[in-house]
């Protein structure tokens, strides 16, 4: 046997070898967010569920007593949800895509009603008619969920909601960008947005960290990208790429 068959054999061992750590690594993941869902949030359901019993009893406790079990329900509260944003993450991290004409102008649309009954204030949303891709619309409604929430959310308190959203596709694949004239990127955590936990102006508004993290992961499970930068004129362009595929 030559000494390239050779080293052909073992590189092909190695590349089987990474993809049963990749197998395994997944199948962990994917347990873990089980135990997510469920035993996790089973201790949780209890704290929440005597903590409100004693809420009844409210007129026979102290102030002070009252005072630590509203901060006992408000903490449980924010610890469910984080639980189902980290359970939301660890799906679309782990999702299997699908490979259909996605209608991206009609789930933005979607996506913008929903903030439009849920927010208390209006905003100019321009977004550009027949903008279409390949993948999955269950996840893409996803990353459009949460990239226009936070165009919304970064919105400068002073000023009305504006968000432009707009696309192409071309010879290597989609692309799509959402324009906001909110209050930008702090220069100083632009290099960890999209990753687990990293947050901008945390004082400001303080999420969970996951928005960015989870529409990243659904462009990464499409083989594309995502990253943000802020725009010349102000404000924020989010750049969702995805490869063509059909």
């Amino acid at each position: 046997m030559h000494d390239s068959d050779s080293d052909i054999e073992g590189l092909h061992a190695r590349i089987a070898a990474l993809e049963a750590e990749l197998t395994a690594l997944r199948r962990t993941q994917s347990i873990f967010a089980l135990g997510l869902s469920h035993d996790l949030r089973t201790p949780l359901r209890a704290v929440e569920s005597f903590s409100y019993l004693l809420e009844q009893r409210a007129d026979t406790l102290d102030p002070q007593a009252t005072d630590y079990l509203h901060r006992i329900r408000d903490a449980s509260a924010r610890m469910a949800h984080l639980l189902a944003r980290l359970q939301t993450w660890m799906q679309a991290s782990h999702a299997t895509p699908a490979h259909d004409t996605v209608d991206v102008s009609m789930l933005a649309d979607w996506c913008i009603a929903e903030l439009r009954d849920t927010a208390d204030r209006d905003a100019d949303v321009d977004i550009a008619a027949d903008l279409q891709c390949i993948g999955d619309e269950r996840l893409l409604r996803t990353a459009l969920q949460e990239l226009l929430h936070n165009a919304w959310s970064y919105a400068r308190p002073d000023a009305r909601v504006s968000i432009r959203i707009e696309g192409e596709r071309t010879h290597d694949g989609f692309h799509l960008r959402i324009h906001d004239a909110g209050i930008g990127i702090d220069p100083a955590c632009a290099g960890k947005l999209g990753e687990p936990f990293q947050r901008a102006h945390v004082a400001e508004h303080p999420g969970t960290g996951l928005g960015l993290a989870i529409a990243r992961a659904v462009a990464e499970r499409h083989g594309g990208t995502l990253h943000l930068d802020n725009a010349a004129t102000g404000g924020t362009i989010a750049h969702l790429h995805l490869p063509e595929t059909s």
